[in-house]
């Protein structure tokens, strides 16, 4: 029951015991584990162990999965499954046996499989993911389940990954299928040829069980925990402990029931309970039994196992339903989360948020399902599903569900969930039904039609199940009415956070239509039949096709990533996982809860009341300037000093020792404010408030000039949360001397520096600064990094502590802007017979957000649009508008995307118009080989070039061949079409940046150190560096090491960005080893081995270390690609599924090709989220962001990627501008990311 105070909660972390009290800690200070800590933080911050990573804390991201054993209360069976440890409460945990990726292999013992072959088959980019893909993978191997290609994909899709788009983590996972092919088998060799295994690295070897010794570093580990009696955890091992313990809690305090607690996930603010009731040793609530006519499920049985269940009795008679509920039961959240949670938590969240479109209350409804609750006496009762959201459920539980047997020779049971992605994603619409026929299919009884994401109190299609009952779905006249009846009663809510209404009700007739063919089958014409189909994700695959010169190894070699290894056992750290300095201090951001208006005053003394707080600063603790810009006049304040610009601005900091007690009190600090205005919160708005024209003036399609045709449209183009999987981070730490040791997380050292100095008046060599490597990038750590680590500073300066500030995600989404929206407006005149384009205005428009930084973004636009065309005569315009949003900045190919769809859009417009083929109406306004672009290279070779790639494409990809069976497709189905969408691309480029870099070698042993100016961040940039350095000075890669980015050695060196960053460092560690080889050719003259040379050297006075400042290079160049898109779309919802991508790259001669190819593959699945899924969301009252977590801003899953991927850097293209006639290869696929644009638009205009 309630656990006496001394009672230990007790579990085993990578084979350490670990005790963790729940009473007070003895000398009365500050608890370091609370009741709501979780699993992960206790990891990360007790334990030291920060291979485990956390990012999203909503389990829906990945990062902090870790593998559990469990035992079963109802069998006594132990379980192996992935967990979210961000959501287990560390005291939910008994019993538990945890393993984290550093105990399951590491450098000095070997690695496990999982992590070498994620390593070596180029499985990880920033490598922020790549813990938890090898636990989520480890997991699936030490369960017992059969490896599958299947298999492997389900239990990957709760870990997300915004690099490598997937393809390499999945490829290297299903090397672990035992059928695996003869060339995968050669693989799996090489690799333990490579990384030899070991036994589980930090598994204690129980050596520290005798006497004598110190034992292990923390085992046995004893943590208190600090109870005031406010919070308390029991643990009933019997249904009647638990009710016991629910009638003995007062009633006017909160007890919160926990199996999985994964319900936080969704609902992150939903306060803090007054007691917690752990249900993971209640055996009657984990028991699962089975009669002849029903399946009983205890109450605590989780969703994977409900699973498991339902597909063992899918195949006996009467529970063939259970097939269907199963597979729908898999689009649930995903792995880790239904592994910990309940069916009937997931029932609970729907009793107790009517607006939760619960799948499982819709199955179990629709099943017939009859709950067993039990109230605080053990008294029992039974009532259906749809009575528990009615039933006052204070002082009782849920005990069990009982599903009875359906004859499936009377009933058709069906269900739907129809989701902005293919899992993790909770439904727009989601429907059960079940029909009762005979032979005739006449409905013979009143039919089930449950229907969620509709209303909060919408349930039954009551009406439309009265108007079906005694009709014959043959009938067209009762399909019609059906529909019309269940039109007129499904009145979705309006809510700016999901989809628009009509489209939910277009979507529930939609998915009663879907169902009527299903179970009509043959009864339909052929052409109708493939609506009542399921749009399924079959496994994917993919190929990867480069050439390489081994004269130029190992430069040009494919080789993996330097830091892989260490991603991938979790060695590597980064800017959050260093350990907190003694005193060290934690920081929460203090946001505004309006967007236009400003603050009249702020009263912090609630929040300064609470324990552990040290202070709170704001724009009156700035020293020097507020204003977190560097360059130009724009000024951006780091604190408001009055004027609110958007909902979530920063007011100020509260510091304290921990995070709960700083977040705690930020929620503490109370802000008036006056003179409230509407936000402005799209462009049109902005442009109506400006005085302008919101809209594109409509024309006629036809002009006075004969044989020529116009059109005039407008489209837009939404923003982008960066979604990088490391957060934005800072540590300050104030030294003597007056200096300021600054640990930031970004891709602009020489921009942070600048700012935090003239905030707190710091000169800039007072500032230290290193940056190891980025959880990503995307250009998010850009500008933004200087807005953190300046309010990390004012308050390290102020509080004279060290500061750690690591934005949750909700903050790192309503403090920053992304990706910044466009409207793109055109007028295009065309020859009506040639498809040649004579005229075209087009102008950009683009949302800075509160402050304008958008002149860069779209002069990129303008550069980029006359993309692979003539284009003489063509007037182009860009500007911008202000918003009450976050100022938005530079994403993965800023203004780019823009600047093609812009064009592309137009290319597509016409064809339409025309009724040409759109690559036909492409072609005939293609360059040619005397084209002289605005902006890029003209090489006489860049049309052969471009028209080689489009020859192979053609060829290769079968394209004519293709398109001839996808007509014939489209015409075959009404309701299933495909398209086939040809997009080239043309970046180009301009090594615009200035690096410098210095590479020292060690006369002692001839191993070479290198710090360049560009920042490792996925990207590969380290390991070209390496590549390139070994080369020119003759070496093997093994004996070089890139070091840390500091600012002694890059006080002045330029952004890593722009698609420059790996090419100018590379060609600044070229010409440093170069100069170091005119000093240490003497001595490789006379033959001598390389640590050899390097002694002799040294010992006559040689310098053995060189430095090279990189000028820019002003002579720029073209970079081609070409991708063709394959997409299928189910017509009656809106579901799609890239059947085939083909993906050509011009990486010239790649320094590193598996590297390119990765970069490429990344930024495409960016691109597939930009133009078809991701979207942010505001309340248009408030100017509230509503996107703002993992549970609502849906990033690309492993499930939504091409099912067939085909990846080719082409060949006969050396760049003489590039290192080693390369091309720089991120800025490449930058315009691979662009190829994806037009899917959504291929069925409207091709």
């Amino acid at each position: 029951m309630s656990a006496p105070k001394g009672k230990m909660v007790s579990f085993t972390i990578d084979g350490q015991q670990h005790q963790v009290s729940v009473g007070a800690a003895s000398d009365g200070s500050t608890a370091p584990v609370t009741a709501s800590t979780s699993l992960a933080d206790y990891l990360r911050d007790q334990c030291g162990l920060r291979g485990t990573k956390v990012m999203c804390r909503g389990g829906m991201c990945g990062a902090c999965v870790v593998t559990a054993r469990v035992t079963d209360p109802a069998t006594g069976q132990t379980e192996v499954r992935a967990v979210n440890s961000c959501l287990a409460p560390v005291h939910n945990c008994q019993g538990w046996q945890i393993e984290t990726v550093q105990a399951i292999g590491d450098r000095k013992a070997g690695y496990h499989p999982a992590q070498s072959r994620l390593a070596q088959m180029n499985g990880t980019q920033c490598g922020y993911c790549s813990p938890g893909m090898v636990m989520s993978m480890y997991s699936l191997l030490e369960s017992g389940e059969a490896v599958t290609p299947q298999s492997v994909e389900q239990h990957l899709d709760g870990n997300l990954c915004r690099c490598t788009g997937y393809r390499p983590i999945l490829d290297a996972f299903k090397t672990f299928v035992p059928e695996a092919d003869e060339k995968t088998q050669q693989i799996i060799k090489d690799i333990e040829d490579v990384a030899p295994s070991g036994s589980k690295a930090g598994l204690c070897a129980k050596k520290c069980s005798g006497g004598g010794g110190g034992g292990c570093v923390g085992c046995p580990r004893t943590a208190r925990l600090a109870s005031d009696g406010a919070e308390k955890w029991s643990y009933p091992t019997s249904l009647a402990e638990l009710c016991a313990i629910i009638k003995a809690n007062p009633a006017d305090k909160t007890l919160k029931l926990v199996r999985g607690n994964t319900g936080t996930g969704v609902y992150h603010d939903a306060g803090q309970p007054d007691g917690y009731v752990s249900l993971l040793k209640v055996p009657e609530l984990s028991q699962v039994t089975q009669t002849s006519s029903a399946l009983t499920l205890g109450a605590a049985v989780s969703l994977s196992r409900v699973i498991e269940e339902f597909q063992k009795l899918s195949s006996t008679a009467g529970f063939g339903h259970f097939s269907d509920m199963a597979s729908h039961l898999l689009l649930v959240a995903n792995t880790p989360v239904r592994n910990a949670g309940s069916w009937a938590g997931n029932l609970m969240l729907k009793q107790t948020h009517g607006d939760f479109p619960s799948d499982v209350f819709l199955l179990l409804a629709a099943a017939g399902g009859r709950l067993q609750i039990a109230d605080e006496d053990a008294a029992t009762t039974e009532i259906s599903v749809e009575q528990l959201l009615s039933e006052d459920m204070a002082r009782k539980v849920i005990v069990s569900v009982t599903l009875p047997t359906l004859d499936e020779t009377k009933y058709v049971f069906k269900s739907y969930k129809i989701t902005p992605r293919a899992i993790s994603a909770h439904a727009y619409v989601n429907a059960a039904f079940v029909l009762p026929l005979d032979a005739s299919f006449t409905v013979v009884e009143k039919p089930t039609l449950l229907f969620g994401g509709i209303s909060a109190d919408f349930v039954h299609a009551a009406n439309t199940e009265a108007f079906l009952e005694g009709r014959s779905l043959t009938d067209e006249q009762t399909v019609q009415g059906a529909l019309a009846a269940l039109q007129a009663e499904v009145v979705p809510t309006p809510d700016p956070a999901e989809a628009d209404p009509a489209y939910r009700r277009s979507l529930a007739c939609a998915l009663l239509y879907k169902v009527v063919l299903r179970v009509l089958g043959d009864q339909v014409p052929a052409p109708l039949r493939s609506g009542g189909e399921d749009l399924t994700h079959p496994v994917s695959s993919g190929t990867q096709q480069f050439d390489t010169d081994q004269t130029l190894w190992p430069v040009n070699k494919a080789v993996p990533k330097l830091e892989a290894q260490a991603q991938t056992s979790g060695e590597a750290k980064y800017t959050g996982d260093e350990p907190a300095e003694p005193d060290e201090l934690v920081a929460v951001y203090v946001q505004t809860t309006i967007a236009n208006g400003k603050v009249a005053s702020v009263d912090t003394s609630a929040a300064l009341a609470v324990p552990g707080v040290a202070g709170y600063v704001s724009a009156a603790d700035i020293a020097g300037v507020n204003n977190i810009c560097s360059y130009g006049d724009t000024v951006e304040e780091l604190f408001t000093s009055g004027q609110v610009l958007y909902y979530g601005q920063a007011v100020g900091l509260i510091v304290a020792d921990t995070y709960r007690a700083a977040r705690t009190a930020a929620g503490l600090v109370k802000i008036t404010y006056t003179d409230v205005q509407p936000p402005v919160l799209t462009i049109k708005d902005a442009l109506k408030k400006q005085g302008g024209s919101a809209t594109t003036t409509p024309a006629a399609k036809t002009t006075s000039k004969q044989g020529v045709r116009q059109v005039i449209g407008e489209f837009s183009i939404g923003g982008q949360y960066h979604f990088t999987m490391e957060t934005q981070t800072v540590r300050a730490v104030p030294r003597d001397d007056d200096q300021l040791d600054l640990f930031s997380a970004t891709q602009d050292m020489r921009d942070v520096n600048k700012v935090v100095s003239q905030i707190t008046t710091l000169p800039m060599h007072k500032i230290n600064m290193s940056v190891r490597r980025l959880g990503g990038g995307y250009g998010s750590k850009l500008q933004h990094p200087s807005r953190v680590a300046s309010a990390a500073a004012v308050a390290a300066l102020t509080v004279n502590k060290p500061v750690r500030l690591v934005l949750d995600i909700r903050t790192n989404m309503t403090l920053l802007g992304g990706r910044l929206p466009y409207l793109i407006q055109y007028q295009a005149e065309a020859d009506e017979t040639t498809g040649k384009i004579s005229s075209l205005q087009i102008k950009f428009t683009a949302d800075a957000g509160a402050v304008g930084y958008a002149a860069d973004d779209t002069s990129l636009a303008l550069d980029t649009v006359t993309n692979v065309y003539e284009a003489e005569g063509w007037q182009t315009e860009g500007t911008a508008v202000l918003t009450n949003t976050a100022s938005n900045t530079w994403c993965r190919a800023p203004g780019t995307v823009q600047g093609v769809s812009g064009i592309e859009c137009v290319m597509d417009h016409l064809a339409h118009e025309l009724g040409m083929d759109p690559w036909a109406l492409r072609q005939a306004n293609f360059f040619g080989p005397d084209t002289k672009f605005r902006k890029g290279g003209n090489r006489a070779t860049d049309y052969d070039v471009f028209m080689q790639m489009v020859t192979e494409m053609f060829s290769e990809a079968d394209i004519d061949a293709r398109k001839a069976d996808i007509a014939q497709f489209n015409q075959d189905n009404r309701w299933r079409k495909r398209a086939l969408s040809l997009v080239p691309v043309r970046w180009p480029i301009l090594l615009f940046a200035r690096y410098p870099t210095i590479v020292s070698i060690f006369k002692d042993d001839g191993t070479v150190a290198v710090s360049t100016g560009g920042v490792e961040m996925g990207q590969g940039l380290n390991t070209k560096v390496a590549q390139v350095c070994a080369k020119v000075l003759g070496i093997p890669l093994e004996l070089v090491s890139v070091k840390p980015n500091m600012n002694i050695i890059n006080p002045n060196g330029d952004a890593t960005g722009g698609s420059v960053g790996s090419d100018m460092s590379s060609l600044a560690t070229k010409a440093a080893c170069e100069e170091m080889n005119e000093r240490l050719a003497p001595f490789k003259a006379e033959g001598r081995a390389w640590a050899d040379v390097v002694k002799r050297a040294f010992n006559l006075g040689v310098n053995l270390t060189a430095y090279h400042y990189q000028k820019p290079i002003l002579t720029p160049y073209n970079i081609f690609a070409l991708a063709a898109v394959e997409l299928e779309m189910d017509v009656l919802t809106g579901q799609y599924r890239l059947n085939r991508t083909d993906l050509y790259e011009d990486a010239g001669q790649s320094l590193s090709p598996a590297i390119d190819i990765g970069q490429c593959e990344g930024a495409f699945i960016m691109g597939m989220g930009l133009h078809l899924g991701e979207e942010n969301r505001y309340d248009t009252e408030t100017g509230r962001k509503l996107t703002d977590s993992s549970w609502n801003y849906y990033v690309p899953s492993s499930k939504d990627i091409p099912t067939d991927f085909r990846v080719k850097l082409i060949k006969n293209n050396d760049n003489p501008i590039g290192i080693f006639n390369s091309k720089d290869a991120p800025g490449t696929v930058e315009k691979a990311q662009t190829a994806c644009q037009l899917s959504p638009e291929m069925f409207v205009i091709s």
